[in-house]
C-alpha cells in the first residue's frame, strides 16, 4: 500500500471515530435532558401532592377527619378522660361546627364509641350523630382539646387535622360568636356554640349550622 492510501484509510478511520464520538455525545445529551423533565415533572408532583394534602379546598371531609376507633383507648387514658362507668358528674352538650377552606367539616357520629368495645367503656366526651353536639360526661374539667385528642385529630392554633397554619392560611375560632385564642385550652360548657375554621384569616366568620 502506497503512503497515499495509508494516509487516506487513516483519515477516514479518523473521520469514523468522530463520528462515533458526535453520536455519543448527542445520546448522552438526549439522556440528560429525559432525566431533566424526569426529575422536574416528579418534584412538580411531589408539590401538588403536599398542597393537596394541605390545602386542598374540594372536599374536606375524608380519612383524616373519621371517628378514628384504632389506638381511641390510649388516646383516652392520654387525655385522662374517663369512660361512662368511671362517669364525671355531669351530662351536657356544647356543639361545635369546622371548616376547612371555606368547606364544612363533618364531626362524624360515635367519636369516642368503639363499636367493638361495650357501651360503659365509651369516653366521656363523644358524639352521637353528625349535629356537631358534644356529649360531654367527663367532668366540668374538660376541654375542646380532649374532645379533639378522644376524637384523634390533631388541634391547635396552628393545626387543624391535616391542614396546618401557612401559606397565608390560619386556624381561627369563634366562642358563642366571639373570636377566640382559647383553642385546646377551651373549657367546655353546657350549650356552648363553637366555630373552627382553617382558611384565609380574611374569609369571614363561617356559621354555626352548616
Amino acid at each position: 500500500m502506497d503512503r497515499s492510501a495509508e494516509k487516506e484509510r487513516l483519515r477516514e478511520v479518523r473521520l469514523a471515530k468522530e463520528e462515533e464520538a458526535k453520536r455519543r455525545q448527542a445520546r448522552l445529551a438526549r439522556a440528560y435532558a429525559v432525566a431533566a423533565v424526569l426529575a422536574i415533572a416528579l418534584v412538580v408532583v411531589g408539590v401538588v401532592l403536599v398542597m393537596g394534602a394541605g390545602n386542598d379546598s374540594s372536599s374536606a371531609d375524608g380519612p383524616a377527619f373519621g371517628p378514628h376507633y384504632e389506638g381511641l383507648e390510649e388516646r383516652r387514658l392520654a387525655a385522662g378522660v374517663p369512660t361512662m362507668a368511671e362517669g364525671g358528674g355531669s351530662h351536657f352538650h356544647p356543639l361545635l361546627a369546622v371548616y376547612a377552606n371555606g368547606k364544612p367539616v363533618t364531626v362524624p357520629a360515635n367519636i369516642g364509641i368503639d363499636p367493638t368495645r361495650p357501651p360503659t367503656e365509651m369516653a366521656g366526651l363523644h358524639t352521637h350523630d353528625v349535629t356537631g353536639t358534644i356529649h360531654n360526661e367527663a367532668g366540668s374539667g374538660a376541654t375542646l382539646g380532649d374532645f379533639f385528642a378522644v376524637w384523634g385529630v390533631p388541634f391547635s392554633g396552628k393545626r387543624l387535622g391535616p391542614y396546618r397554619a401557612g401559606a397565608g392560611k390560619v386556624v381561627r375560632m369563634w366562642v358563642d360568636g366571639a373570636p377566640s385564642q382559647s383553642f385546646g385550652r377551651l373549657s367546655l360548657e353546657d350549650e356552648q356554640r363553637i366555630v373552627i375554621a382553617f382558611g384565609p384569616p380574611s374569609d369571614p366568620a363561617p356559621p354555626l349550622d352548616k
